[in-house]
């Protein structure tokens, strides 16, 4: 048939759209390590009432463009306003908009050169208005400039994979962290716990959270790197769980860092996670603790995020100088040689 009714093509096109869709990940996290659990609708945050946040969550380049944004589209308003004021400004040709234009950046920022100036009380009520716009706008604009600034940074690195070791009895899994900056950070507080899936008695599949404690998970000073462990007895969450079951179970496992920054004297936070195929099973981290031409230790962290089988060395043994080959000696009994003649 030619003619398809209305109904038809709409069918069409969401089956189209639906063909064309990508298949959903099996992943709580994407390629950024970030959530990827599609939120249906959130109710309660208004995209104004969170201005704040989001204006500080954003990045410079974003925030500069609406800053820039929101500044031109305050001018072009008040310029339309003398615009549509005839003689509302002195020394300003009729139907002349950018001299209005800058007469309101001039107005905005509160300049005023005295080459333009108001006329009417019209004009003059609408460039008093622009003047405390102006001096709010610039107030809002540098509170978050010195907030985007003043706001407390942890400078931590994380390891991209976590390991799988043998110690003693049991399997230990291994995170490093680093602290990137030169003074330490103090007070340290590491957690972690582990998100998968779980079908509960009526088959429907659920979100399971559980902790896994750390041997270390707190620390009175993190000065370089230090490598935090789990150690997996049969309490442990992932007990006879190899990396196979883990990733059946869509495993996330969420390392949180809470720690003091000495220098502003507060709080810094940071986080990593771990996908089921960033666990290396029978593998350990390299010690950054390498020795340099001197001879004397030094952290590399080039090395940071390098690892190694399970019970191989990654110790550099310089090779021992050799020893200096002793003469041998004869026996007293030998012979002596005869010598040389003399003449």
């Amino acid at each position: 048939m030619f003619f398809q009714s209305p109904h038809d093509l709409l069918l069409r096109y969401k089956q189209k759209r639906q063909q064309q869709r990508p298949p959903a990940q099996s992943s709580f996290l994407s390629q950024d390590n970030i959530f990827n659990i599609p939120v249906k609708r959130r109710t309660g945050v208004r995209l104004l009432g969170d201005l704040y946040h989001i204006s500080l969550s954003i990045g410079w380049t974003a925030f500069f463009a609406a800053t820039t944004g929101a500044y031109f589209f305050i001018n072009l308003l008040f310029s339309l306003c003398f615009f549509c004021l005839p003689h509302g400004v002195s020394n300003v040709q009729k139907n002349d908009f950018w001299a209005d234009f800058f007469f309101s950046v001039q107005t905005l920022s509160t300049v005023g050169y005295g080459y333009l100036y108001p006329q009417g009380y019209l004009a003059n009520a609408i460039a008093s208005i622009e003047v405390f716009v102006g001096v709010v706008f610039t107030a809002i604009i540098t509170g978050l400039v010195y907030a985007r600034f003043s706001r407390p940074r942890a400078a931590v690195l994380f390891s991209r994979v976590a390991t799988l070791s043998q110690r003693g009895e049991h399997m230990c899994l291994n995170f490093r962290v680093g602290n990137l900056r030169r003074t330490p950070l103090i007070n340290v507080e590491l957690e972690a716990i582990i998100a998968r899936t779980q079908q509960d008695d009526t088959g429907r599949e659920t979100l399971q959270l559980d902790t896994l404690p750390l041997t270390h998970g707190h620390i009175p000073l993190l000065p370089v790197s230090l490598s935090f462990t789990h150690t997996v007895t049969e309490e442990s969450p992932i007990y006879e769980r190899d990396k196979e079951a883990l990733l059946q179970q869509q495993a996330v496992i969420l390392l949180t860092l809470t720690a003091t920054d000495p220098v502003s004297a507060q709080s810094v936070f940071s986080y990593r996670m771990y996908k089921a195929d960033d666990l290396l099973p029978k593998s350990r981290f390299v010690s950054l603790l390498q020795p340099n031409n001197d001879g004397v230790l030094e952290v590399d962290f080039s090395l940071f995020h390098s690892t190694i089988p399970d019970g191989t060395s990654d110790t550099n043994n310089a090779p021992s100088p050799q020893e200096p080959v002793e003469a041998q000696q004869q026996p007293e009994d030998a012979p002596t040689p005869p010598s040389e003649p003399q003449g």
